[in-house]
């Protein structure tokens, strides 16, 4: 998941973040005329009703990780560990039922580097978890490994490990960040996308 410019830091410390929504567009079938929420209306309290009154998904919080079924990598077809992070490799790729282009798709992703979960996998295909808890299959070729995450909150990207030395910029909400590493004090270091790093705590990430 280069050097901060101390000319930079001197003209704004805190630089406040503005970035596209991550949007999961729903394919809209005869019986389906609604869209997935941005992320943040899926943060919101309270689910957002469509014309028609009925809401298309109610708000709830991002997906938790725990009790998925775990494999090693020597039991998967990859060669790598089931359940793992992973990102996807372009900004529109289809998310189907199953694992085959016969399958429907159930939705698209449209955010490249946005972070999904890989719950299960076949040769070409990989069962993904996103954000929202959502879950379905996309093809191989569109996912990648490098490493990102998304604020689940408004957050402040600090110098130095651990809550210490001078802020550098505050992110907001939703912003998708580039994971560079973790510390086993649950700090991690982050990068945005127009190039500042700094540390913020893990439990403010997925």
């Amino acid at each position: 998941m280069m050097r901060l410019r101390s000319h930079s830091l001197k003209i704004a410390a805190l630089l406040t973040l503005a970035v596209g929504s991550l949007v999961l567009t729903r394919v809209a079938t005869a019986s389906d005329n609604t869209q997935s929420p941005s992320l943040s209306e899926t943060f919101s309290t309270v689910a957002k009703p469509t014309s028609s009154g009925t809401p298309p998904v109610w708000a709830r919080p991002p997906a938790s990780l725990e009790g998925l079924y775990h494999l090693g990598g020597d039991e998967t077809p990859s060669g790598f560990a089931v359940p793992r992070f992973v990102s996807l490799k372009y900004g529109k790729v289809n998310a189907r039922t199953g694992p085959s282009r016969n399958h429907a798709i159930a939705y698209q992703y449209r955010k490249r580097g946005l972070p999904l979960v890989v719950v299960a996998e076949t040769e070409m295909w990989r069962k993904v978890r996103d954000i929202h808890g959502d879950e379905a299959w996309v093809r191989k070729p569109a996912l990648s490994g490098d490493r990102f995450a998304v604020a689940l909150t408004d957050l402040i990207l600090m110098s130095r490990a651990d809550g210490k030395g001078r802020r550098v910029a505050r992110i907001e909400r939703g912003t998708l960040l580039s994971l560079d590493h973790c510390r086993s004090t649950d700090d991690c270091r982050v990068q945005t996308s127009t190039g500042l790093k700094g540390w913020t705590t893990r439990d403010g990430l997925w």
